[in-house]
């Protein structure tokens, strides 16, 4: 009988665990490409039964249907007027009857200040509405906040919100011109 060589045969037994360790290598080195959004910070829980009613005044109502129409207070509005319209709302020097109510409070940097402890923007869009006028809107409501914060600081201390102190952000930010803005469930408005 002939001599009939063997070709020696590949241990593979450790392949799965070689396989295994590229997939983690590349997933521990690999970037994601990151996506844009919006930073908030949600307001603490609250117990909805001892909520109390907040007064109609204190209630910056902003409406998106959809058509793309923006209504504020109930009057149709551009967005271009949104962040004024924003910015006079939340106005401290403002004491009217249709003004948020103010109170005033002792606050570490800036002694006794006016603040409106329960102003907030409701923000309620359509199922319809465009994702593109969903982000405008939002973008103008925390443009005319942060636009707020730097008016404040430079008239108080000759800086920019973002320029100034940990200390002095944080009494703005947290206390004055918080980003109070609650956000409704879409819902439908008018008729398909």
């Amino acid at each position: 009988m002939a001599n009939i060589k063997k070709t020696p045969g590949i241990n593979a037994a450790s392949m799965a665990d070689i396989a295994f360790i590229i997939l983690i290598f590349f997933l521990m080195v690999t970037t994601m490409g990151s996506e844009f959004g919006m930073i908030r910070q949600l307001p603490p829980w609250t117990d909805t039964e001892s909520e109390e009613q907040i007064n109609e005044r204190n209630v910056f109502v902003v409406n998106v249907n959809q058509h793309n129409q923006l209504q504020v207070k109930g009057q149709l509005t551009d967005i271009s007027a949104l962040r004024e319209m924003t910015k006079d709302f939340f106005d401290l020097s403002k004491f009217g009857d249709n003004d948020p109510e103010k109170v005033q409070e002792e606050l570490p940097l800036l002694g006794l200040t006016w603040i409106n402890r329960t102003a907030v923007v409701s923000l309620q869009n359509d199922r319809g509405t465009s994702y593109r006028l969903y982000m405008q809107v939002q973008n103008e409501l925390t443009a005319a906040i942060r636009e707020l914060r730097d008016e404040f600081t430079m008239q108080r201390w000759g800086t920019l919100y973002e320029d100034s102190t940990a200390e002095q952000q944080d009494v703005v930010g947290r206390v004055i011109f918080p980003i109070a803005i609650s956000e409704a469930e879409p819902r439908e408005f008018g008729g398909r």
